[in-house]
């Protein structure tokens, strides 16, 4: 995996610098389950990465394989023929090998005793046997390249592309976990917001019912009220069953020690999310350079330009003609076979042997399509750096907004409940009713809500950013999990707003009940 180190301007520089001081300085978010916990659990035991890391296993044994060409072979052979007027045995046994650079090379002992057709001569040697030792070398064809050396060299490219094929997966799966553990992370704040909302409604019942039995409210107000909380119950009850959802999809990412998925236990949910910190950018196209140099695809599609250039080099020497050089010594031992001695002498064959297809259709027809292949996957190549510039600049875009929404959404967050709180002294008073104290009751959860959802989507935005710059995702969620807990306000931790001073509120309230003429 590329440096997690990288920034997103320089290749030193990290994306979110560390906080500084030591664990004692720096306040550490809640003890919960932390980003940098599950991609742990997803790089130990997730399937998919699992699998994807055997491709190198895969890619080792397809290169010894290919190696295989050139094993030395041991051959051997016994042939008798017991009967007849022609009773012969013959035995031998040899060596013989591809040479690396197209040719052969062998090495053999034979022994042939007995009577033997005359037409089949050459199968008799002298008493003691004949060794041979013959070789071929190819001087055009096959020479340079041949289909043996180009089944090695495209195992030696899938061995290496391996690696980022790996990469690829990790980048990818990692997102995924990424993206449902902040999914996770925000849908138990906002089942904490609607627990607190139906809250309001229980303990405001509670206080109806007690106000019924004195005499201070109508029947009508618990009613109302009662409506409201059974409204809030079915809402929550909708929030509790995407929270059980991304539970269960989290334990798919996050896993036990024997490898099993498993779901996060309630008391792990974070209190608050990571403080949020922009990453600084040194511009746009260093940042595209490393990002390009660091992403698996551009890397796996330039491995596959060159396996399919090998296809092709080796189309172009397949239109050279079949020139080899042949050369071939033997030499019998011991006693005579016949009377001539024909078989004693030193023999020595040397020689050229040729052959080429006129009209040469399967090498041309091959150079035409790795041609065309490889036209095909250089576009592969451009697209790739066009989209990868794209999703830079869609990912940063969308970080830098997703920190001026949480921004805007706190703000609003914050007037929603200083309204809140001046409208609930209203209607303590009697200057409103409970319909009304419900409507911004319900806008005051929602505003909460949505400040929840603008973080989860920053820090999404986040891990999109750091997946584009091929970042190491485990480094990354390390230095996410070590930020400080935020300070912005959400549930659990709300603002308490002071009561307005009754003078005050009531001349404030007398301005806002002027209608304008």
């Amino acid at each position: 995996m590329p440096d997690a180190g990288a920034g997103i301007g320089t290749g030193d520089a990290e994306l979110l610098p560390a906080p500084p001081g030591t664990a004692e300085e720096t306040e550490s978010p809640d003890s919960g389950l932390q980003l940098s916990d599950v991609i742990a659990s997803l790089y130990r035991f997730y399937p998919e990465i699992t699998q994807a890391r055997e491709l190198g296993r895969i890619a080792n044994g397809e290169l010894v394989s290919a190696y295989g060409a050139y094993d030395t072979k041991f051959n051997a052979h016994s042939l008798s023929e017991p009967t007849g007027f022609y009773r012969n045995y013959r035995n031998g046994l040899g060596l013989a090998r591809q040479t690396w650079w197209g040719g052969y090379l062998s090495a053999g002992y034979r022994i042939g005793r007995g009577y033997y057709q005359p037409w089949y001569k050459e199968r008799q040697t002298d008493d003691a046997g004949e060794f041979k030792l013959s070789v071929a070398t190819p001087l055009l064809q096959g020479r340079a390249i041949d289909a043996e050396r180009v089944a090695v060299f495209q195992a030696s490219l899938a061995r290496q592309a391996a690696t980022p094929q790996v990469q690829k997966v990790i980048l990818d799966t990692s997102l995924q976990a990424a993206t449902v553990y902040w999914d996770w992370v925000a849908a138990g704040a906002i089942l904490q917001a609607r627990e607190e909302l139906l809250d309001l409604a229980e303990r405001r019942g509670e206080q109806f019912e007690a106000g019924l039995e004195a005499g201070k409210f109508a029947e009508i107000d618990v009613v109302l009220n009662n409506q409201l909380i059974a409204e809030r119950r079915a809402i929550l009850l909708k929030s509790q069953q995407k929270y059980r959802a991304t539970s269960f999809k989290l334990a798919l990412f996050l896993r036990d020690e024997e490898g099993q998925p498993l779901v996060p236990n309630d008391q792990w949910l974070p209190e608050q999310f990571p403080e949020i910190e922009m990453p600084t950018t040194e511009g746009f196209e260093q940042d595209l350079a490393a990002a390009i140099s660091r992403r698996p695809e551009p890397q796996i599609l330039r491995l596959q330009l060159q396996q399919t250039n090998l296809d092709r080099r080796l189309a172009y020497n397949q239109m050279l003609p079949n020139l080899d050089f042949v050369a071939e010594a033997s030499q019998d031992m011991g006693a005579p076979a016949t009377k001539d001695d024909d078989k004693g002498w030193f023999e020595l064959v040397i020689g050229f042997r040729s052959e080429v297809p006129i009209q040469r259709r399967k090498a041309r027809g091959k150079v035409q399509s790795t041609s065309a292949k490889m036209i095909q996957i250089n576009e592969k190549i451009r697209l790739v750096q066009d989209k990868i510039a794209t999703e830079l600049l869609t990912a940063f875009n969308a970080l830098t907004l997703a920190s001026e929404i949480v921004e805007q959404t706190e703000i609003s967050l914050l007037a929603a409940i200083d309204t809140l709180e001046r409208y609930r002294f209203a209607f303590e008073r009697g200057k409103i009713d409970l319909i009304y104290l419900n409507l911004l009751e319900t806008k005051t959860n929602e505003a909460e809500i949505k400040l929840v959802e603008a973080q989860r989507d920053w820090f999404l935005a986040l891990a999109s950013l750091q997946v584009t710059l091929g970042l190491d995702p485990l480094d990354q969620a390390v230095v996410v999990s070590s930020l400080p807990s935020s300070k912005v306000p959400g549930p659990g931790h709300l603002p308490s707003v002071s009561e307005p001073d009754p003078e005050a509120f009531e001349r404030d309230w007398k301005t806002h009940s002027v209608k304008p003429e």
